[in-house]
């Protein structure tokens, strides 16, 4: 597939979906959900990838939703653009990236605000440049957004100071809210974030995944469903090659060469 608002490379196990429109400040549009939903699909099917990356071009991450979707409500009803939103917008893509079973970082450098960030927060981990700020900038259009994982990161409380302020925080205080994972100098983003990328590449793929969906899946299922779903994933992972080569290793006292399967 050839991509216009996305950049997709794959190098050493690791995929890197850059948003890339940086005179629109990478804003996402119905086209740039298509392509990273195929780049994400691509990821998902290809054994040789093994980790995902997501970053934006430019010094930016995303100012959030191109503001021509806000002209939705110009023809469309009330129930038709919730219908839309949900099924061509940003919903779509995080969703996704929520759903595979891969690690998926996001790479935070720069501007971060609305759907951007929801984006971000889709993603299991959020390494920021010092240079990051972010925002739920959505209610200075009298709308709402981040009503799901932000409160799940960094409480009710805050979640709806920030969404009802719309004010916008630096990396450090994204940070001490639990927003984000880890905040680094911002000339040395790429070279960690690629340190942590290959470390997940090189790690028990599968054990990944089912770590992802055990986690979120059990969030809102009592304990006793919970501890089911984690049990019925341990079975599956004690069959796996990964977890033969983790025992060997560990009674022959070395490193594990993990292989994905």
């Amino acid at each position: 597939m050839e991509y216009q608002y996305i950049l997709f490379q794959v190098d050493k196990g690791i995929a890197t979906i850059t948003l890339n429109r940086p005179k629109e400040m990478n804003c996402i549009n119905f086209g740039m959900v298509e392509e990273i939903v195929a780049a994400v699909d691509r990821c998902e099917k290809d054994e040789q990838i093994r980790a995902v990356v997501v970053t934006g071009a430019s010094q930016m991450f995303s100012a959030g939703d191109d503001i021509k979707m806000m002209e939705l409500a110009k023809t469309l009803s009330a129930p038709e653009v919730a219908q839309t939103i949900e099924t061509k917008a940003y919903p779509v893509v995080m969703k996704r990236l929520m759903a595979l079973p891969k690690p998926v970082i996001a790479c935070v450098n720069g501007i971060c605000f609305g759907a951007g960030g929801e984006i971000a927060l889709a993603c299991d981990y959020i390494i920021a440049s010092d240079q990051a700020s972010f925002g739920q900038l959505y209610i200075n259009l009298g709308l709402i957004g981040n009503t799901y994982l932000l409160p799940k990161a960094v409480g009710v409380r805050n979640a709806l100071e920030l969404i009802w302020t719309g004010k916008i925080i630096n990396a450090e205080e994204a940070l001490r809210l639990g927003m984000i994972n880890k905040v680094v100098p911002a000339a040395s983003l790429e070279e960690e974030t690629a340190k942590l990328a290959g470390r997940m590449a090189k790690g028990p793929t599968l054990a990944y995944g089912y770590a992802k969906k055990v986690l979120l899946g059990s969030l809102n299922m009592e304990a006793d469903e919970a501890i089911k779903l984690m049990t019925d994933a341990q079975g599956k992972l004690m069959k796996t090659t990964d977890h033969q080569e983790g025992v060997q290793a560990f009674t022959q006292r070395r490193k594990p060469a993990f292989t994905g399967a």
